[in-house]
Formats: C-alpha cells, sequence, structure tokens
C-alpha cells in the first residue's frame, strides 16, 4: 500500500532520481527504448546478465525491471536517507533479505510516475494492473491543449499522469477512474509531485462527475476493440467501438461553451461503409465541432496479430494461441469488421453551424495541443470572414518557426528547383507546397499589416494587378490559416 510523502519528502524524492540519472533519456540509452520491457529483460536480470553496481542500477533494477536487490548491497549504494523514504512510501518492502519494488517509476516530462511493473512476479499483467505511461500516454500528451482553463476532467486516469500535466494550466483537476486501484496511485503521484489541485473520483465513465461541467476533458479510456475484457485498462464490455461512441455522444453534456474534449478511441470499418460515414453518425447533433486525427488504421487481420501478442504469455502453447486466433477471426467476421483505425477525436463545444473535419496525423514527437486549438480558432476567423473585402481587414502572421525547404534535382543546366515546402518547426506537423512567388508573399505576413496591405505592397513590387493580387491572397491566407501555418 502506497502511503503519500509529504511535500518536503516528494521533492527530496524527485531530486534524488534526477541528480542520480534516472532519466528518460538514460533508459534509452540503457535498454533501447522507455517501453516496456518485455519478460525476456527480465528474464536477462535473473541470470546476472546485465548491470554492474551503481546507485542508477540500483535504481533500475528496483523501479524499472522489478527484481530484488540484497539489502546489504543496496545499503553500499543508496544513501540510508532514501532506502527509509522508499520503505515509508511503500515503494519498498523487505523479503528474505533483500528489497523488492512494489512499483514502477516512470520518468515522464517534468514527473515521476508510479504503476505497476511492467511484468509481475507470474511473467503476466492483472485484469486491474495500473499501466505506466505508453505510447498511448504520450500521443494524447503531445496533442493535449495547455490554455489556461477553470477545470479539466480526466477521465480514465489510470496512474493520473495526464490528470498532472493538466494541474499546472488548470484551476482544477477531477481524475476518474473505474479501476478502484487507480486512487492509490493517482493519488500518489500528485502529492508526489507536489500537485495540491488534482482530485480523484471512483466510477464508470461520466457517472463520477453526473451534472458537472469543464472547461477540457481529457480521455485515454479502454478502447481495444475486443471480443472478450482481459483487462481493465484497455477493453470494454461493449461490442465493437460502441464503448468510444457511447463516450463521445455524452461528452457534450459535460463541456462548458468553447469547452474542448479530446479522447483517444479506435473505430472499426465495416464491409461496404466508409469509415468516415460511420464516425459522422457519432457526431451528429452534438452541437460541436469535431476534428478526428487518424494516427493509424490496421486490417482486421493485422489488428488481431498485435493484440493476440500482447497475450503471448498468457497463451504460450500452439493450441493456446490457435485457440485465441479463431475466436479473433470469428468475432471479427461475424461482426463484417474490415479494418480498425485509432486517433483522437477532438469536440469543441460551440453553438451555431457547426464542422467536421477528418484527416491524418503524422506521429507527433512534441507537444501540439495549442497549434490544434489555434486551427479550431483561425477556423472560426475564416468562418467569420467568409467574404474577401472581410479577410483583408485581418493582420495574418506568420510564427516564427517557420522555415522555408527548397528541393533541387540534377539537371543538363545543373541544379533546377523542383519543389519548395512550407512547414512550421512548432505544432501539428502540417506542410504546404507553394510557388517562389508565394513564398515571398508569405515572407510578408508580419501581424502587423493588413492583408489588404500585403497584397497592395507585393502588386505594386511585382508590377500585377492589385485586385487580381488582392483575391489570389485572399485564396492563399485561406489555405494556409486552414493548416494552422499562419495565425490570423
Amino acid at each position: 500500500m502506497l502511503q503519500c510523502l509529504s511535500p518536503e519528502e516528494g521533492k527530496e524524492f524527485r531530486d534524488f532520481f534526477r541528480d542520480s540519472g534516472y532519466t528518460t533519456q538514460a533508459l534509452q540509452d540503457r535498454f533501447g527504448a522507455a517501453g516496456i520491457p518485455q519478460l525476456y529483460l527480465l528474464k536477462l536480470y535473473l541470470l546476472g546478465i546485465l548491470l554492474e553496481p551503481s546507485r542508477l542500477n540500483t535504481l533500475f533494477r528496483w523501479f524499472w525491471v522489478g527484481t530484488p536487490v540484497e539489502t546489504a548491497a543496496a545499503a553500499e549504494l543508496i544513501p540510508q536517507r532514501m532506502i527509509g523514504l522508499f520503505l515509508k512510501a511503500g515503494l519498498l518492502v523487505a523479503k528474505d533479505g533483500s528489497l523488492v519494488s512494489t512499483a514502477r517509476v516512470s520518468p515522464f516530462a517534468e514527473y515521476l510516475i508510479l504503476s505497476d511493473h511492467a511484468v509481475s512476479a507470474t511473467g503476466t499483467l492483472r485484469a486491474n494492473t495500473i499501466l505506466w505511461p505508453n505510447p498511448a500516454t504520450l500521443l494524447c500528451y503531445h496533442l493535449s491543449i495547455q490554455t489556461r482553463v477553470g477545470r479539466t476532467l480526466d477521465l480514465g486516469t489510470g496512474n493520473g499522469v495526464l490528470a498532472l500535466a493538466a494541474a499546472s494550466h488548470s484551476g482544477s483537476v477531477v481524475a476518474t477512474d473505474l479501476n478502484s486501484r487507480a486512487r492509490e496511485f493517482c493519488v500518489f503521484n500528485a502529492a508526489l509531485n507536489g500537485l495540491t489541485n488534482v482530485e480523484f473520483r471512483e466510477g464508470n465513465a461520466f457517472e463520477p462527475v453526473r451534472g458537472e461541467r469543464f472547461d477540457l476533458i481529457l480521455a485515454n479510456p479502454p478502447f481495444f476493440v475486443t471480443p472478450s475484457v482481459r483487462r481493465a485498462y484497455s477493453d470494454n464490455s461493449m461490442e465493437l467501438d460502441d464503448f468510444c461512441r457511447s463516450l463521445i455522444r455524452e461528452a457534450p453534456e459535460h463541456l462548458n461553451e468553447n469547452g474542448y474534449c479530446q479522447m483517444l478511441v479506435e473505430w472499426v470499418q465495416l464491409y461496404g461503409q466508409p469509415w468516415q460515414d460511420r464516425l459522422k453518425e457519432w457526431f451528429e447533433g452534438l452541437g460541436c465541432d469535431v476534428g478526428v486525427l487518424v494516427n493509424y488504421v490496421k486490417s482486421a487481420a493485422d489488428y488481431a496479430l498485435i493484440r493476440l501478442q500482447e497475450d503471448r504469455e498468457e497463451a504460450p502453447t500452439p493450441e493456446a494461441q490457435a485457440a485465441l486466433a479463431n475466436q479473433w477471426q470469428a468475432y471479427f467476421k461475424s461482426n463484417r469488421v474490415e479494418a480498425v483505425y485509432g486517433g483522437m477525436v477532438v469536440l469543441r463545444k460551440r453553438e451555431g453551424s457547426n464542422w467536421i473535419r477528418m484527416e491524418a496525423l503524422p506521429h507527433p514527437k512534441r507537444p501540439f495541443g495549442d497549434s490544434l486549438r489555434r486551427t479550431f480558432e483561425n477556423r472560426d476567423v475564416l468562418e467569420s470572414h467568409a467574404a474577401d473585402e472581410q479577410l483583408l481587414a485581418t493582420r495574418p502572421a506568420l510564427p516564427g518557426s517557420a522555415r522555408l525547404e527548397k528541393q533541387f534535382a540534377i539537371s543538363p543546366e545543373g541544379w533546377k528547383l523542383t519543389s519548395v515546402d512550407l512547414r512550421l518547426g512548432e505544432g501539428l506537423p502540417y506542410s504546404l507546397a507553394v510557388q517562389p512567388q508565394v513564398a515571398d508573399f508569405i515572407a510578408l505576413l508580419d501581424g502587423r499589416k493588413t492583408l489588404a496591405e500585403v497584397a497592395n505592397q507585393f502588386a505594386a513590387d511585382q508590377s500585377i494587378d492589385p485586385a487580381l493580387v488582392r483575391r489570389e491572397c485572399c485564396a492563399i491566407a485561406r489555405q494556409l490559416a486552414d493548416r494552422g501555418l499562419i495565425h490570423l
């Protein structure tokens, strides 16, 4: 049982891990990836193949892989004060002359996050395992809007990492989870990281917040499309993607006007039905603008194989694996599932005529939340400035991170320019192919001059009809704003 530390002890804990080099980069350098070490890694440790004795390696053994360290050996490498703190918090327990870790510690952004270990004593994951920060967590974190808000809801919080990240820009955060074990980890992690504005509530879906509204809802729910419920953190009991649909349909009831909901979901494509048509039904009558960011698509067969790989330790024999494969195949066939898509749905509650946009999302590697918000706000301006005369009065600004990339190909005359692409060094990884003259025009968008002034200046420089230039400039500005490449 974890015991919360005092603010002073929490800071001491965090400082010790930082000063010892227990970082994401150190984990990547040592293990190749800071994701989930599989059972083979644990076996290597048990064989004594990896890690010479050191302070950092002792922390890795305890809090990353989950192997015991002899008490005497630990005392030579870890200060007694810190061992006492780990024992007090319940992160270590004494057993048979060794100190055994009860939880994994994951560095995530500026936080330390406790969760269950990746590999339990039996070599499998429990149904109610509290998962560590994983690629889905990172995707949700990178895309989450981080504008200052009053209230945030983290639906299906697990270890609480998204709630903790949201606490820095929220007046208060409510974190909910159906898994009763989530309370222990979420509350501990908030205290460990010195956060006092996070409240945990236990319950299913939106039940713990009936009648309440929020400015931001973040959700990384159990969205897997599976024939049976195996684990609370990934699976649900509803047919196909109905659970994700039900959350999307209910979310607007809990949003303030202009509030956002960002939810990771999976949805199916059925034979004979485009996936876009299936999702459009989810959004009918919600009173929300909708952005669908498609992160991946897998055929039904490939998706089943991926999920079966996650069960390989629970089905170690060929016979057991074949039985699971037949179960998945029959489930998808009976439901006419052709493919499974995954990504993020972004809702913004807004009165008036709402829009839906669906597009592919390249794998983000940095926070894009503010850029995502700006694309929504840009579309507001485009909607309210439908006439060119209205748009010409705006003052578009090209962000400082804008970059122009030119590519050349060899030709008989030497190097020949083949393409010019505008992209940003921040935000969503959008780009746009432009002509060289258009690139010169874009460079004039400094946020001080109106679009009309820029167009007139460009027309004078190029000796072109100003009316024609203003019309073409409006078309270019709409395209740039729609992709978030300029600010309106």
